[in-house]
């Protein structure tokens, strides 16, 4: 794995002894490590950079997007630009080591916990004079992100390198894959760190910084895929009970529909649903979200709802068959999870070809919709799983305007029970969030789910495989089961 750290160094970590007092190491013209992480302003825009990185990740054929939705049953690939067939490897479960795009995600995802493992040492060994809360803080967003990005991978292969201190390139190859149960002892202490040290909320320009509360989600999130209910159920009270969430996400005093509808608007950021978001910027040299392009259709005369112009997107993520037809009747989030199609403007002719509207930015080549990790209807319905009170459900359904469970109008004969209403629940309200995979993984339903809708698949396909460029660097790593 050499090469994955070498792209994370600021500068060569390697630096010969001076021969004299009078000689100067680093130039004087430019930035270098041995210049730069000189002042509080110099040390914060190291823990910026986390950010940063953490919209690489979220961002169209991430991690996250890769395992929880292109792997899952709510996407698939009808035409796709480029001349691999890496993404219909995972979206048709034939996948190869060699894959390129789970290779990308894994470079993405060491690339970005280097960043936060040099944010945290440059912190915690700093000369610059800081108020020690400060820095616990500034840390704490560091093991935040660090934590949330291992919290995907383990999940998506299992067994990895576990480095959580910065390291030189040669020092990498000590470092083979730990069991995930070690891993979640880790995040687990890092979360915590996390929770105990980060604000509950920010003010003016860093708005969108990480909270105690997002902490807490997460938190609940990893303790979920332990199984430890009880341990989730408390982090997710301290959520709900602190009354900073609600599912009126414009804040007008009423919860319906509109606050849905509300939530993927271009210009929406931060809202009192949003527990943890991205933060994506529109405009030219900006940090822009690259989602819409990427799940909008490969047709050369495609173009937006009432937009005049066309342009073609990647292909990917397109909503399937199947998610479609488990919308109910007139549920109004579908044709924004969903929209039919779009008209050729130079025929007239109507082009049945659905894309997901939940990423539509009429800034279409500089996107810049913020990404919701976490959202307070996921807290509620992992609420209702835990505590199997159909209430927390019946909230997330009621906002929409839909029958609750056991009502009439409800689907009882296709969601008999409340575990499976939950499941159906999470896939309707947040397909194309990445989140479906990673659910159906964590219930126990994956192979039954997707071996009744037609798919190939096995326990061994329920990771990803190690990438082979990594095991072809160093041959102490192992592959997963399943893969050559």
């Amino acid at each position: 794995m050499k090469y994955i750290y070498i792209i994370f160094l600021i500068i060569g970590l390697l630096v010969g002894s001076a021969c004299s007092n009078k000689l100067d190491l680093y130039p004087t013209t430019q930035q270098t490590e041995g210049t730069f992480y000189q002042n509080e302003q110099e040390i914060e825009q190291t823990v910026d950079e986390i950010y940063h990185q953490l919209g690489l990740v979220y961002n169209a054929n991430g991690l996250p997007d890769l395992f929880g939705e292109l792997y899952s049953d709510n996407t698939q690939i009808l035409l796709r630009t480029g001349a691999n067939n890496f993404g219909e490897q995972i979206t048709d479960y034939f996948l190869q080591s060699d894959n390129g795009l789970i290779r990308s995600a894994w470079e993405s995802c060491y690339g970005a916990i280097g960043i936060c493992n040099n944010a945290i040492y440059q912190l915690e060994n700093t000369s610059v004079k800081i108020e020690p809360s400060r820095i616990d803080q500034l840390k704490a967003q560091a093991t935040f992100v660090r934590a949330l990005l291992y919290f995907n991978m383990v999940r998506a292969w299992g067994a990895i390198p576990y480095i959580d201190t910065k390291i030189t390139p040669e020092e990498s190859y000590s470092y083979l894959r730990v069991e995930p149960d070690e891993i979640y002892q880790n995040l687990i202490q890092d979360l915590n760190f996390a929770k105990e040290n980060l604000p509950e909320s920010y003010t003016g320009n860093d708005i969108g910084r990480v909270t105690k509360y997002a902490a807490s989600a997460v938190l609940a999130k990893v303790y979920l895929t332990q199984g430890n209910s009880s341990a989730a159920k408390t982090e997710l009270e301290i959520i709900i009970n602190s009354n900073r969430y609600s599912l009126d996400a414009n804040n007008d005093g009423t919860v319906n529909e509109e606050d849905y509808l509300f939530l993927f608007k271009s210009d929406t950021k931060n809202s009192k649903s949003s527990i943890l978001e991205v933060q994506y910027l529109s405009g030219v040299n900006a940090s822009n979200a690259n989602h819409q392009v990427n799940y909008t259709p490969f047709f050369f005369d495609f173009h937006l709802p009432d937009q005049d112009i066309t342009f073609r997107g990647n292909g990917h993520n397109t909503p399937s068959e199947d998610l479609e037809i488990e919308f109910e009747e007139n549920d109004p989030r579908k044709e924004t999870s969903i929209y039919p199609g779009y008209e050729n403007l130079s025929t007239g002719e109507f082009v049945d070809y659905p894309f997901t509207m939940k990423f539509f930015d009429p800034d279409y080549e500089n996107e810049g919709q913020n990404f919701e990790i976490i959202r307070y209807a996921d807290i509620l319905l992992m609420y209702a799983e835990i505590t199997q009170d159909a209430q927390y459900l019946n909230m997330v359904r009621e906002r929409v305007g839909m029958p609750t469970f056991g009502a009439v109008g409800y689907p009882s004969g296709d969601f008999p029970t409340l575990p499976l209403a939950i499941e159906h629940e999470r896939r309707i309200e947040l397909c194309f969030e990445f989140h479906r995979f990673f659910d159906l993984v964590r219930t126990n339903r994956a192979v039954q789910v997707m071996e009744s809708k037609g798919y190939s698949i096995s326990e061994s396909k329920l990771v990803f495989p190690i990438p082979l460029n990594e095991i072809d660097i160093n041959p102490e790593i192992t592959q997963n089961n399943g893969y050559n």
